[in-house]
């Protein structure tokens, strides 16, 4: 009787095995290339200054130049370039014993992901070239040029160039996978980058912009991968949704692997190969908070607390007006601050149109009460602590601040943004329609 039990339940357990596996969903990922990967990527890959010298060849007449590079996973560049006697062995140790690194994780093996870019100035454009077939000669490569006082249009750089490819080596589970990716080079002009640098190299700071994501689709909703890492985030849109320049936009989009995706109100939960090939949907009970994006309807009777602490709903702040614009800032952000008289100025435009309600996330509603009376703030705030978790900025997945969302009378979102000038001039010709 024990045997026959014991074999039922095998049984059972493998039927269940097999509705479970029926009702995942496997998506095929390809790597695309097309203007809503191209606005997706966000310029994060920074070049550094290259630690040593090669015997470089094709090089242009400049007035100056430097060599800096780009590596995909730092940490392994720099145990390969101890390896190769390239840089030194102390300086390596102490980053080591910085970041807390056990060389036994790393690939013992060297991993071919080093590019090399050459970073020049001639009168008054800048030049960026890159070694992609790592020959060590920049004559056979595409040539960028830049004005040196003026921002590249980023639509006509990628029209004016074919993207050349990067081709590299990575280590994840132990294992070496090959991938490839399109990119384009471009100026740093904010000198945006998280390391110590000389004063020296300061103007020859740029980045390398992919340009391409993996892609794939599933009931009319499209899912993308910006980058490989197996904690990173990726976007979810349906597919008459375009991404935009602005990556605030974006950010409604955003998930990571610790999200639910809900697909057609169905719940899911998602793991890719690490081959970026496929993903996997599998289907849970439970959905986790619900996201808002552009044409969603926030509900009107939503409550915040104000700067005295009591209670109001978004309809309070409405009133009669027919759009309501919300203002996620705070005072411990400097471009809010800078943000505010363009706020200011706009408001005073458009007053009889639109309602403003700050919502300050901010360390306590003294320092914010105190800055709004200081600067005269007209409209109304809200307050959420900044170290505590908050569903509606969750919901909204506000990640940078300033960021602005338009509502019209019915609460549905009609823009999201960064909050700058540009999103101003947008949002006053949706309010003047």
């Amino acid at each position: 009787m024990d045997m026959k039990l014991k074999r039922i339940t095998v049984i059972l357990f493998g039927l269940l095995a097999q509705v479970s596996i029926s009702q995942t969903k496997q998506i095929k990922l390809k790597l695309t290339s097309n203007a809503d990967t191209f606005n997706l990527n966000q310029h994060e890959l920074d070049l550094r200054p290259l630690s040593y010298t090669d015997n470089f060849i094709g090089i242009p007449l400049l007035d100056s130049l430097r060599f800096h590079f780009v590596a995909i996973d730092y940490v392994q560049n720099t145990f390969d370039l101890l390896k190769n006697n390239k840089i030194e062995k102390k300086r390596v140790l102490e980053y080591f014993r910085k970041l807390k690194i056990d060389t036994l994780t790393l690939s013992q093996k060297k991993i071919d992901q080093e590019l090399i870019i050459l970073i020049g100035f001639k009168k008054n454009k800048q030049i960026l070239i890159a070694d992609t077939n790592k020959n060590k000669d920049f004559s056979d490569e595409i040539k960028y040029e830049y004005e040196v006082n003026q921002n590249a249009d980023e639509e006509a750089l990628v029209n004016s160039y074919l993207p050349p490819v990067y081709k590299f080596e990575y280590f994840e589970n132990n294992q070496i996978k090959n991938f490839e990716r399109k990119f384009v080079l471009k100026p740093d002009r904010e000198n945006a980058i998280a390391q110590k640098i000389s004063k020296e190299d300061i103007p020859y700071l740029s980045f390398i912009k992919f340009v391409d994501a993996w892609v794939g689709k599933v009931d009319d909703y499209e899912f993308y991968f910006s980058d490989f890492y197996a904690k990173s985030q990726f976007y979810v849109k349906d597919k008459n949704t375009n991404f935009s320049e602005d990556f605030v936009f974006n950010n409604q989009y955003k998930y990571s692997f610790n999200d639910t995706i809900t697909i057609n109100n169905s719940h899911y939960t998602i793991k890719r190969q690490s081959k970026m090939d496929s993903l996997y949907l599998s289907p849970i009970k439970k959905g986790s908070i619900k996201r808002f994006a552009i044409d969603n309807k926030i509900p009107l009777n939503y409550s915040f607390k104000d700067l005295d602490n009591n209670n109001f709903i978004l309809k309070d702040v409405l009133k009669d007006k027919d759009f309501l614009l919300l203002e996620f800032w705070g005072t411990w952000c400097g471009p809010c601050l800078k943000f505010n008289p363009l706020l200011r100025e706009f408001y005073n435009l458009n007053e009889k149109k639109i309602s403003i309600l700050g919502i300050a996330v901010d360390k306590s509603n003294e320092k914010v009460l105190e800055y709004v009376k200081r600067n005269n703030v007209k409209w109304q705030q809200a307050f959420m602590k900044l170290s505590s978790r908050n569903n509606f900025i969750e919901q909204l997945n506000i990640k940078t601040y300033p960021t602005v969302v338009l509502l019209n009378k019915r609460g549905e979102i009609k823009f999201v943004g960064a909050g700058d000038k540009i999103s101003l001039e947008l949002i006053a010709k949706i309010i003047q329609k």
